[in-house]
């Protein structure tokens, strides 16, 4: 299940090199939902409207949301649980993105001063700022290689595409470096508690730091959960946490599953989800068959991205399975694969993770395109992958 080789919607071969995953080199500015862009170093004036919040725009160089929620929060001396924002950014990047915080004027919002972190705006508003209120992200990324028809091989898939591309969940999603969160989550999902813990504790493919590799196998021979809390590094702090509990209770690993934060255990549970999304996508695009099929249907758009909560004639949705999904014949295909059913996704052992299931474009529109001096310019809608559009220009789809 590490094999994340899903085929390819253009035929021609791509260029090769590489994304250059650096901060200088990646830029993420949102689409807010009236398509204004909220740009790199450019002031926004918002039309405050008398509430107890504050909205504001954050630009942030080589941290993650959350991180920069945490230092924000600490220099205006409140809770990080008053701040809410419209999207996740990675950390690896120049990011813009709209946030609130709850209870702090914004002229106090303005005056935090940080390292590579800058407030371009803030106003007054009634309400918070709410997960998913964008319209999308408009990216600018830089590519490494040597290929002397570049700039043709581009254009030339970029016609093939004809503006869309599957709607894949990236690589990013099944964990940024081992790439096993989906694992661990389908069994937790198959009430496999000891096999998920013990893949997320001991699993070393594509762990970087050698201390930890030596830990996590260490623990997979000796099965010592106190011993292991001792060699484990301390930057493991998830991990950390579970073996700090089964140290106590060595057979409780529902319980030390519980450990870690809501926003985790969600994780392992939709990265499972979204591999399940994969498949069924790939074998769409396989088949050459993007016809809907029972329980899918068309969505509207507004700026040419998708409108999923409004029916309409512009782009097929497809589900994301979950507890609340009555299984078509290919979802039921793909669910008895995995020897699972819709219902396994209510745990009522950790029912803070149940997830009911939602909809997802099968494929995604890409816009404002562009390959110039080694840099791909394009906006995706909000929840698509960069990375996943960027593949048909750059891989070399010999396997096909």
């Amino acid at each position: 299940m590490r094999d994340f080789n899903w085929p390819y919607l253009a035929p021609s071969s791509g260029i090769g090199g590489e994304i250059k995953f650096d901060a200088d080199s990646f830029l993420v500015e949102e689409i807010m939902e009236d398509g204004t862009v909220l740009e790199e170093g450019k002031k926004v004036d918002g039309a405050g409207v008398e509430g107890k919040f504050s909205h504001f725009v954050l630009e942030k160089k080589n941290w993650t949301t959350a991180a920069a929620v945490k230092e924000i929060s600490g220099r205006l001396h409140v809770g990080q649980s008053r701040f809410d924002y419209a999207g996740t950014k990675d950390k690896t990047a120049v990011s813009v993105q709209l946030m609130s915080v709850f209870d702090i004027p914004p002229d106090k919002v303005l005056a935090v001063k940080a390292k590579d972190i800058t407030i371009l705006g803030a106003w007054s508003a009634p309400g918070k700022v709410k997960m998913g209120d964008l319209l999308g992200n408009r990216f600018t990324i830089g590519w490494k290689g040597e290929n002397a028809e570049a700039n043709e091989r581009v254009s030339a898939i970029h016609l093939e595409l004809g503006g869309r591309f599957p709607n894949y969940f990236g690589p990013q999603r099944f964990g940024s470096t081992r790439h096993n969160t989906h694992i661990i989550g389908e069994m937790m999902v198959a009430r496999q508690f000891e096999e998920a813990a013990m893949e997320f504790l001991c699993a070393t493919g594509g762990e970087l730091n050698e201390k930890s590799v030596e830990a996590r196998k260490a623990l997979s021979e000796h099965m010592d959960f106190a011993r292991a809390l001792a060699e484990f590094p301390k930057y493991l702090r998830p991990e950390r946490a579970m073996l700090s509990w089964l140290a106590k209770s060595a057979n409780d690993f529902i319980g030390a599953f519980r450990q870690l934060p809501r926003p985790t255990l969600l994780m392992f549970v939709h990265a499972f989800q979204s591999y399940l999304f994969n498949e069924m996508v790939s074998e769409r695009v396989r088949e050459g068959e993007m016809a809907p099929e029972e329980g899918e249907y068309f969505c509207s758009e507004r700026g040419g991205f998708p409108v999923i909560e409004e029916k309409g004639d512009s782009w097929l949705c497809g589900r994301i399975v979950g507890y609340e999904t009555k299984p078509n014949a290919r979802e039921l295909e793909i669910l008895e694969r995995h020897g699972i059913s819709p219902r396994d996704f209510k745990i009522k052992s950790i029912p803070e993770v149940s997830s009911k299931g939602a909809y997802r474009t099968i494929m995604a529109p890409y816009v404002g395109f562009s390959f110039a001096e080694n840099k791909f310019r394009f906006s995706l809608p909000s929840g698509s992958y960069a990375t996943s559009l960027l593949r048909e220009f750059m891989d070399a789809k010999a396997s096909l």
